[in-house]
């Protein structure tokens, strides 16, 4: 019998973060159907995880076939009511999946729950919340300098607001999202052309453009996340994120 949540994990590299996340999972009040798709089979970590987890399922790829990807492969064997996309790199407390769960139960229009992200020092992350535009675009890159980039980027990231409720978003991160299995089907799961990066943009605004129900961001629904971005600091992970941000503008026009 299907479980009411399942999970898919994106394998890259994975370290011990792998093995904190899937505790988590393993430790929360309820059943997971969890799987890990794997981008990296060679270095053979799913197989040692799966030795400590042994009902998750492996889902090898062959190779590094991009976030948005690995995570349609599960797209067949979903037979759960929710679907969560989670980091490897994520943690959170095991009351946390019934309760994001049962929140969906009594809000049926919400398609996609996201909570606040927390650093490791118990700071907060503030990341995007709305629908990318070039002003944006240009907060996070100059938003050292202050003055309107750090304005923007407050916007961007709703740090310039005190929330204590649930609201209405235009943006879930991918690191962590709780959808319907349904409408995770209908929309066949992320664009493919997205690799990495804008991948979590572009599925949030197809389930606001499809009317297929609202995204809320729930603030005391929490998660910690180690958020490295090594990728981003080499040549290649630059030149990656750009690619992505001129899919998404090319798929959805150009927005100041």
């Amino acid at each position: 019998m299907a479980s009411i949540l399942s999970a898919c994990l994106v394998l890259y590299h994975c370290g011990d973060e792998l093995t904190h996340a899937l505790r988590c999972i393993q430790d929360a009040d309820l059943n997971v159907d969890v799987y890990l798709a794997d981008n990296t089979p060679e270095d053979m970590t799913a197989e040692k995880v799966q030795w400590l987890f042994p009902g998750v399922t492996i889902l090898p790829q062959k190779g590094n076939i991009g976030f948005g990807r690995a995570n349609n492969a599960v797209l067949p064997y979903l037979q759960s009511k929710y679907h969560l996309i989670m980091n490897p790199d994520v943690t959170f407390e095991p009351s946390l999946l019934s309760r994001m769960v049962q929140y969906m139960e009594a809000h049926p229009k919400i398609a996609i729950l996201t909570p606040r992200v927390m650093n490791e020092d118990g700071t907060e992350q503030y990341l995007p919340k709305k629908r990318i535009t070039v002003h944006y675009l240009l907060s996070g890159l100059l938003e050292k300098y202050g003055g309107i980039f750090r304005r923007w980027r407050d916007e961007f990231t709703m740090a310039d607001m005190d929330i204590f409720y649930p609201v209405p978003v235009e943006f879930a991160t991918g690191c962590f999202l709780l959808i319907r299995t349904e409408i995770f089907k209908k929309l066949n799961g992320f664009d493919p052309r997205f690799f990495l990066y804008q991948e979590d943009s572009d599925l949030s605004r197809r389930v606001l453009e499809e009317n297929l129900g609202s995204i809320v961001y729930h603030p005391d629904m929490r998660i910690t996340h180690q958020w490295a971005r090594e990728n981003t600091r080499t040549f290649k992970g630059r030149m990656r994120q750009v690619r992505s941000v001129w899919k998404y503008f090319w798929k959805w026009g150009v927005t100041w």
